[in-house]
């Protein structure tokens, strides 16, 4: 039976239960029902892109293995029509997920307009994880555009996508010479095309740094990405402010 077969089951066998309920509890049951059926059934559909040796392979490795540190991961560049990834559970911190990246695949020019395309149209993922790092800045640019055109363009694809996380890796090579926001003035108006996009169809961004390698910055950034890409999400711990001296 297919996931999407047995989640369309699953929802219609809860939903219908749900129907001898009052009225004001149906919507609360209905979306916590939805939520468990991605998060622990189906999978959060979700995509990573972003230019060639930017992370993306070494991302959903860190997803994979339930780990906070991938110093020994070197792996080989992604081949055109990239590798097939199945759904698999994934430790993101307090929570285990069901994700479902579909593909990983390559960052180079030539893929952009094939695997990235056809990977958008077949994932229709809630969220987009697209990465960068503190080189090749042209690149980079190029490829966000890209991508963020490609949103524009594909109304079926983008239909379900719910966030946008802007990821800037290697934050262990850059951040003890550059900050966060001066890396980011070299993108200030793919950022703001991202803002504007994001307020127009609908979706939230986010923007965040991380070291894949180091494991700095990962686990905040990804919890929430899969907290905005999931059905119900969560309520995250409001920060106590420091007591007064």
């Amino acid at each position: 039976m297919s996931q999407k077969t047995l989640g369309d089951r699953i929802l219609s066998i809860i939903t219908g239960t749900l129907g001898n309920l009052v009225p004001s509890g149906i919507s609360n049951a209905v979306g916590g029902v939805i939520d468990f059926a991605y998060v622990r059934v189906l999978g959060l559909p979700f995509i990573v892109l972003g230019y060639r040796q930017t992370g993306k392979t070494t991302l959903l490795e860190w997803l994979r293995r339930d780990t906070a540190y991938l110093g020994d991961f070197d792996p080989e560049p992604t081949a055109a029509g990239g590798q097939a990834v199945g759904a698999f559970g994934a430790q993101v911190g307090d929570e285990t997920l069901r994700v479902r990246p579909r593909r990983d695949v390559g960052g180079e020019y030539a893929m952009w307009e094939t695997d990235w395309v056809d990977l958008f149209r077949e994932a229709k993922p809630r969220g987009i994880l697209f990465l960068i790092d503190h080189t090749s800045v042209h690149q980079h640019k190029d490829a966000l555009n890209f991508v963020l055109q490609m949103i524009d363009d594909e109304p079926a694809a983008r239909k379900s996508l719910r966030m946008f996380m802007l990821l800037v890796n290697k934050s262990d090579l850059w951040s003890g010479s550059r900050t966060l926001d001066e890396l980011l003035g070299d993108y200030r108006n793919e950022t703001r095309r991202l803002k504007s996009q994001a307020e127009r169809l609908g979706y939230r961004y986010a923007i965040a740094s991380a070291s894949l390698i180091t494991g700095a910055g990962v686990t905040s950034a990804l919890t929430q990405f899969f907290n905005g890409i999931r059905p119900r999400p969560r309520r995250q711990p409001t920060a106590t402010p420091p007591a007064s001296a």
